[in-house]
């Protein structure tokens, strides 16, 4: 048996041990006689030829026969991809018989060459193998897109003494198979903005609609409807002055008067049936007298406006001429007194509901912690700073539906908050609701730092390279962390665009 020595040659890329097949072709660039004598003494299956990711996988098999080799001859397998106007060779293996063995070693002993130095190299001794040896041969190079349309040629050149060569091409079936893709499905990261911490102050307002005798400003508790107006002041009060939570800060009030009468009568009149429901919260309600501040409007013609305005009363246009027109307030009574029956509809239907008392509650609240926060979401969320709904929406899983559900009274309680909105739209982003997400961010405004980063979002989500690449490089000039990540994002959908527009047009 002769003994022969097998070199892989990776000048190029790793080269691992695989399997798989292509039929080898005739035999090129020789004579048939020599041709017949050693042909298929190396026969070379390609089993894949593949794009695999970013990289081309080549695996291949090859059946080395017993007698591929004379101790003076060597076989170079050379695999070429080539292309129209491109091509590139790959890894190739060496077999050697024995005396040119020995001068390949004598030339790796006194020759330091990169070739031969930094291959690494497989050696087999022909005596341990009857027949024939089957060896596989697997490789990956990177993927250029030329090699869409590449097909693989084998070149087998066998070298005898003299240097003498012959060279044997062969070229297989078919080209590169394109692995079968779904468009990449882009992993863009939605920032959140943590509201600043609030001294908060709220207010609670409400409206009483007391009876007074005619020409008086003294409240009588039991007078026509007032016992029912002022059991609603009294529990509106006790909301906010039971509650352990929170200190009343201030209290406002206002009356009204209808347009009847004389303006500078119904002036003083406003004002003293204000001032008389102070004096009564003051009495009853236990609220320091230091704490209100009263005031009145004679006459609410901009409440009748917006009453006849809805109605469907006689002369309705001509009503709201005379409530416009700049004559001064007595002046406008007579000229309403003066359409008849239209006056007499005002009087009775709708000057009872501009006769009113309204007031408004000011008061500041503790602030809580997220355990406090649970309970109150569900019972008052109000009292609940934006800061305080925002660390407890945290404290839920990413998700979930308990997370979802603070955020959504957020959206409530903060609309008009670009705070809010960045904040509530990264989480409709996160959920698939893009559009809803747009109009909240459109609150904002583009401009705000604060949405650059979200608003990227949506446009990359909704294929608008371009835009979301100028707000993410926007938002990582304000020091958003989840840009830069998003900027890789729109790199990777612009290569697997024209990736997939490849692969649909092969």
């Amino acid at each position: 048996m002769r003994k022969v020595y097998l070199y892989i040659y990776t000048a190029a890329a790793a080269l691992l041990m695989c399997g798989n097949a292509y039929a080898q072709n005739a035999p090129a660039q020789t004579d048939l006689a020599t041709a017949a004598r050693v042909a298929g003494t190396v026969i070379v299956n390609t089993t894949e030829l593949r794009e695999a990711g970013d990289s081309l996988s080549l695996v291949m098999e090859m059946i080395v026969r017993d007698d591929a080799v004379n101790r003076r001859q060597s076989w170079a397998i050379v695999p070429r991809l080539v292309a129209e106007d491109n091509n590139a060779t790959l890894p190739y293996v060496l077999i050697n018989g024995r005396i040119n063995e020995q001068h390949f070693e004598r030339r790796m002993k006194f020759e330091n060459t990169e070739l031969i130095n930094n291959q690494p190299y497989i050696k087999f001794d022909r005596r341990a193998h009857e027949g024939e040896t089957v060896l596989h041969y697997a490789i990956q190079v990177p993927y250029e897109m030329w090699m869409d349309n590449a097909m693989l040629e084998i070149d087998q050149i066998s070298t005898y003494p003299a240097n003498r060569r012959l060279l044997f091409t062969m070229q297989s079936p078919g080209r590169v198979q394109i692995t079968p893709r779904e468009p990449y499905e882009v992993q863009p990261l939605v920032n959140f903005v943590e509201p600043e911490r609030e001294v908060k102050q709220r207010k609670m307002q409400g409206q009483a609609f007391l009876d007074f005798q005619v020409g008086k400003s003294v409240i009588v508790p039991t007078f026509r409807r007032n016992p029912e107006e002022l059991a609603k002041i009294a529990d509106a009060i006790a909301k906010v002055k039971n509650d352990p939570d929170v200190q009343i800060t201030g209290l406002f009030i206002e009356g009204y008067a209808s347009p009847e009468g004389a303006y500078a009568s119904n002036a003083r009149l406003s004002q003293a049936r204000a001032e008389a429901l102070r004096d009564y919260m003051v009495a009853n309600y236990g609220i320091p007298g230091n704490l209100y501040r009263v005031s009145s409007v004679a006459e609410d013609w901009d409440g009748l406006r917006a009453l006849v305005e809805e109605s469907s009363i006689a002369k309705r246009d001509q009503i709201l001429a005379i409530i416009d027109s700049g004559d001064d307030p007595d002046r406008k009574e007579q000229r309403l007194k003066a359409l008849g029956a239209p006056w007499t509809t005002m009087l009775n239907e709708m000057f009872p509901q501009l006769r009113r008392v309204e007031y408004q509650v000011d008061f500041s609240v503790k602030d809580y912690s997220v355990e406090e926060s649970k309970v109150l979401a569900a019972r008052n969320p109000a009292l609940l700073s934006q800061r305080e709904l925002y660390v407890l929406a945290q404290s839920y899983e990413a998700g979930s539906r308990e997370r979802d559900d603070v955020y959504d009274l957020i959206a409530r309680l903060y609309a008009n908050d670009a705070t809010a909105a960045v904040n509530v739209a990264a989480v409709m982003l996160m959920r698939g609701e893009d559009s809803g997400a747009k109009r909240v961010l459109d609150r904002a405004g583009e401009s705000n730092p604060m949405v650059y980063n979200n608003l990227g979002v949506y446009y990359l989500k909704t294929g608008d390279l371009d835009s979301a690449e100028a707000l993410f490089a926007k938002a990582a000039t304000a020091g958003i962390p989840e840009a830069s990540h998003n900027i890789e994002e729109v790199a990777k959908k612009r290569h697997d665009n024209e990736v997939m527009e490849r692969y649909n047009n092969r």
